[in-house]
């Protein structure tokens, strides 16, 4: 069973190996989210809804169906995650149930069986059909830029929440001033500050419906003082966002100096030119927690050396972590053409990256750096044909 759970974490997450399971499962996933999607939208359509009732009412059983098994698998596999090995069982399955995505997963599934229970009334089908367009969240699962968008967010959130109380304050603030200016030439529409709150909000984020406006001259000042207002605030908090994401999109991206390199000790044996030198050659690339570097099976191509972060060796079952210094991806190109084990991070990590070409032609010019990671690669292979043989020997 363990080994059955480890599989399906690895599946789930996408670490599978040379099998095609994970890509179908992922492939498969995401049409039925997209078909939920077409779903839920064409069922608002009257005609179309009567007319295949029962199409729209399979479509929602399967998919909860898939969704709920999927929901649960997940909840099953959770303790397999490399990067809370640390904490005691239950509390990595608190930690997964109250995740963003698992959040996500539930709610996707939750107004079924509660409409089901009789807890949501039945009868209000756009509500329901609202609720279960949470589902195209899922999609967050598997998009890069909505995840950049989300880390942009959390990133600023501090500062995003500033800026929404000082739109919060600027909009009682321009409600209390109109009220005041035309509470008595329009007490209709502007006889209470919760009344005014309309056309201030709709004034502030300059979109002015035009339904209600001023009449007196002062209403008509403080109108185009809350427009320019809105335009300056709005405008700061886009930048926030926007700041936010280039930033994030920029933590991809780093540049590898001499003191990053000088902190791998197979190069301690190298002068400081040679140093600069490999500096020049090797690829910066961040990975964000629980990504993919390497996968078991595929074609070696590369090796990669840790300037930050952490990442974890899945040899099964005793995993290896590797820290800031260390390296991997060299055992592929000494010792054959694939990989032998997957490799993923379990927080950030900056890596430097070497391609096969540049490696060998390093090894050929520099016998202290080849003698250095050659020494090092035939050990860890030693060990991990052992340990293959020793669990197969147990099996």
């Amino acid at each position: 069973m363990k080994k059955l759970r480890h599989t399906l974490f690895r599946i789930f997450n996408g670490w599978s190996t040379g099998s095609p399971v994970g890509k179908i499962f992922d492939i498969a996933l995401v049409g039925l989210i997209v078909l939920n999607v077409v779903a839920v939208t064409l069922e608002t359509v009257p005609s179309i809804a009567v007319r295949h009732k029962t199409l729209f009412l399979w479509i929602e059983y399967i998919s909860v169906s898939v969704f709920t098994v999927e929901y649960l698998a997940r909840f099953w596999c959770s303790i397999e995650d490399p990067t809370s090995r640390h904490l005691p069982i239950w509390r990595r399955r608190v930690r997964f149930v109250f995740s963003t995505i698992a959040l996500i997963d539930l709610l996707a599934i939750l107004p079924f069986f509660l409409s089901l229970a009789g807890i949501l009334p039945v009868a209000d089908g756009r509500a329901l059909r609202a609720v279960r367009m949470i589902r195209v969240l899922k999609l967050t699962r598997y998009s890069r830029a909505m995840q950049s968008i989300a880390a942009a967010l959390k990133n600023e959130q501090r500062t995003m929440v500033a800026a929404l109380l000082v739109v919060i304050i600027a909009l009682h603030l321009a409600a209390t001033a109109i009220f005041l200016a035309e509470g008595t030439a329009q007490p209709d529409k502007f006889g209470s500050i919760p009344e005014a709150m309309w056309w201030a909000m709709a004034t502030l984020t300059t979109v002015g419906y035009g339904d209600i406006v001023p009449v007196t001259a002062i209403g008509k000042l403080i109108g185009g003082l809350v427009m320019l207002s809105g335009i300056g605030l709005f405008a700061l908090w886009t930048g926030l966002f926007a700041s936010s994401f280039v930033d994030e999109l920029r933590r991809r991206d780093f540049k590898v100096s001499l003191e990053m390199v000088g902190q791998v000790p197979a190069f301690n044996r190298l002068e400081a030119a040679q140093i600069g030198e490999i500096a020049g050659l090797l690829v910066p690339l961040i990975v964000p927690p629980r990504q993919m570097i390497i996968r078991k099976g595929e074609h070696a191509d590369r090796m990669f050396f840790i300037a930050s972060g952490e990442v974890e060796v899945e040899f099964y079952p005793n995993p290896a972590r590797l820290g800031p210094g260390d390296f991997f991806g060299e055992v592929g190109l000494l010792h054959g053409a694939v990989r032998n084990a997957t490799v993923v991070s379990l927080k950030e990590t900056r890596l430097m990256v070497l391609d096969a070409d540049t490696f060998f032609d390093l090894m050929r010019r520099h016998p202290a750096l080849n003698d250095a990671i050659t020494e090092i690669a035939t050990r860890r292979h030693a060990a991990h044909l052992d340990a293959e043989n020793n669990h197969t020997d147990k099996g």
